[in-house]
């Protein structure tokens, strides 16, 4: 438990509390803010992994080869961008909460620039190094798979603040993390965090979010749902199967 706190629960209020300074201290927009922030922690997160990682045997930090795997993660990460979307807005959570809505417009307000900068490359690679470097990996270290990807993840939602977001991270939360124990670096989290973010900010940005998300008829958003999640699920068995392979071959 302290190994925990120390790990996930420390940086987490650390990473708020410096884009929390950011915000009101130097009154940086919120993604600004947290932009900036991810920039600031994610050298000390680092740090922290690669001591972690050495003191388990691992050389490398951070393994850079992915198996033939580049593409298939990246496609995996735009369905579940979509079926995570899909999800919610069949629901109507989106529509239930007033902080989701405050958030959303934060996130879409500044500059498209700042927006692929800040949500599309420098935040989803802090939030891998905290959650699942730090926290799934250290929950790795004393339990099984699935307890140490439920509770990561739980984290991960909880941390967003809101159900709509909380139920999207969640999801995307077990995918990266069901990642990051299939191929061993945490190079292949981040990949796929990134290419969610940036596909729902291309989505969000254009003439296809009311198309996608905010379309009347529920049968259709059902059938993207379903398509989107089974299209992710093909490309999890691919890189289950290649990474198994190369295992294999070593």
């Amino acid at each position: 438990m302290v190994s925990l706190i120390l790990h996930l629960i420390v940086p987490m209020f650390f990473y708020s509390g410096v884009t929390s300074f950011l915000f009101l201290g130097l009154k940086l927009d919120a993604l600004a803010a947290t932009g900036f922030a991810a920039a600031v922690c994610a050298p000390l997160f680092y740090t922290i992994y690669r001591r972690d990682q050495r003191e388990r045997g691992i050389g490398k930090a951070i393994r850079l080869s992915l198996h033939g795997c580049f593409f298939h993660i990246l496609v995996m990460g735009w369905a579940l961008c979509v079926c995570g979307n899909e999800i919610i807005a069949l629901l109507g959570l989106a529509h239930s909460s007033q902080t989701y809505e405050e958030v959303r417009h934060a996130l879409y307000a500044p500059p498209v620039p700042v927006q692929i900068l800040a949500s599309g490359f420098l935040i989803p690679v802090t939030e891998e190094l905290m959650f699942r470097g730090l926290g799934f990996l250290t929950l790795r270290d004393r339990l099984s798979f699935w307890p140490s990807a439920v509770l990561s993840s739980a984290l991960f939602g909880i941390y967003h603040g809101n159900l709509p977001q909380g139920v999207y991270a969640f999801l995307i939360g077990m995918a990266v993390a069901w990642l990051c124990e299939v191929s061993k670096t945490l190079l292949a989290p981040c990949l796929l965090h990134m290419s969610a973010n940036l596909l729902s900010l291309l989505v969000t940005n254009t003439v296809f979010a009311g198309r996608l998300f905010e379309s009347e008829k529920k049968t259709v958003m059902a059938a993207f749902a379903l398509l989107s999640f089974a299209l992710a699920v093909a490309c999890a068995v691919r890189i289950n199967s290649k990474n198994k392979l190369k295992e294999d071959m070593v």
